[in-house]
């Protein structure tokens, strides 16, 4: 009984570190496109300002 509970506790470990990673792949998935929206804001208003 003792190594399904072991073998349960690795499962969920190892759910809760892939759970973990993809929220934070997605995190950094968000973060780049607002940058790189920002950038793209950014770069428009030059452009207005030298017309």
């Amino acid at each position: 009984m003792k190594e399904y509970q072991n073998l349960i506790g690795s499962i969920v470990i190892a759910a809760a570190i892939i759970m973990g990673a993809v929220l934070i792949g997605n995190a950094m998935i968000e973060a780049s496109g607002n940058i790189g929206s920002q950038i793209a804001s950014a770069l428009s208003t030059i452009a207005s300002q030298i017309e």
